[in-house]
């Protein structure tokens, strides 16, 4: 990336196929270069931003309660310089939301549908035909496909094709996505509308995942941990998203919790839950999180957040506690 003439911008979650899938489209769409960041590290990528930048797009990074008044006052000041489009689906506070349409900036948001979603509906009429597939392996992956505007375009393509596309992309990013430079060839490739069993290397990479989480199958029964309503498992691996909904077959659990250790005495949790679950996982985890010393946040079904380790256990006991009041 050329710093000194680079005009146009997309920061996008780094992650998951809802944020590769936005990046890739708002590209087809303005050719603008990308970043991809993840939560702890937006910050540190707006504050880096390069002089005489004219348009930034962020996509589904979304920021916690604890955060957002920072998140707002660099929007504020970037706004002042710089056309912002924010497109996003994480849960925002009505004081928050509204806070930011205070602000010049374009805000497209809403919890219904992925970031991909609303990234390809912002861009359609600068899109060709085949960019709807992308915005389906985004609502795919995100659990999102049931939304009125992801079933409407799901119902004029062959289904089958869709999953296996979305399952290939989600399978390949998981096993290839500590190489920083895998999600950014993603992107690039998806920009110019290839499917993903095109993209070299993606199937194989695909089938290695799989066998991957046969593995993880056996050892999360054998080596997890079941509290009351909250089942917990350490990991190395990249798709904790995966081992947390491992954990809720592997234990009839409501809420499956993977934790994976960071530098600096940090560790990372993913959360997914069943519809047994009754609270709102984001909201919940955000708020347990912040009290512990660190920051979550997420959607109703599927969240995140990151603690100090030494404040781990501490988080699950109250997650638990919060689960098992409302079960």
């Amino acid at each position: 990336m050329t710093h000194m003439t680079l005009k146009r911008l997309c920061l996008s979650h780094v992650k998951d196929i809802d944020g590769i899938s936005s990046a890739a489209l708002v590209r087809a769409a303005t050719g603008c270069e990308f970043m991809l960041v993840d939560y702890d590290s937006l910050f540190d990528a707006l504050d880096g931003l390069p002089a005489g930048l004219e348009e930034l797009y962020i996509c589904d990074l979304g920021t916690d309660q604890s955060r957002f008044a920072a998140f707002l006052e660099r929007m504020r000041r970037l706004s002042e310089s710089v056309s912002i489009t924010y497109i996003d689906h994480h849960y925002l506070a009505p004081d928050d939301r509204a806070a930011l349409k205070r602000l010049p900036i374009k805000l497209v948001h809403s919890v219904n549908d992925c970031a991909g979603m609303l990234t390809y509906l912002t861009f359609k009429s600068s899109l060709p035909e085949e960019a709807k597939m992308i915005a389906l392996y985004a609502a795919v992956t995100d659990y999102l496909d049931g939304s009125r505007k992801a079933r409407r375009i799901m119902e004029t393509y062959d289904r089958h094709l869709i999953l296996f596309e979305s399952t290939l992309l989600s399978y390949a990013l998981a096993m290839r996505g500590k190489d920083l430079k895998y999600p950014r060839m993603l992107v690039e490739q998806l920009s110019k509308m290839r499917l993903p069993h095109q993209i070299p290397g993606v199937p194989d990479s695909a089938v290695a995942q799989a066998n991957v989480v046969l593995k993880l199958m056996k050892k999360v029964r054998t080596k997890g941990t079941m509290l009351h309503n909250v089942a917990y498992f350490e990991t190395d691996v990249m798709s904790t998203g995966i081992v947390a909904k491992l954990l809720l077959g592997a234990f009839g659990a409501a809420v499956g919790v993977s934790l994976r250790r960071k530098s600096g005495a940090r560790t990372e949790m993913s959360l997914r839950c069943t519809s047994e679950c009754k609270v709102h996982l984001g909201r919940t985890i955000g708020a347990i999180a912040e009290k512990h010393g660190g920051n979550g946040g997420g959607h109703a079904r599927a969240a995140g957040c990151t603690v100090p380790t030494s404040e781990a256990l501490n988080v699950l006991r109250d997650l638990d506690e919060a689960v098992s009041t409302q079960a």
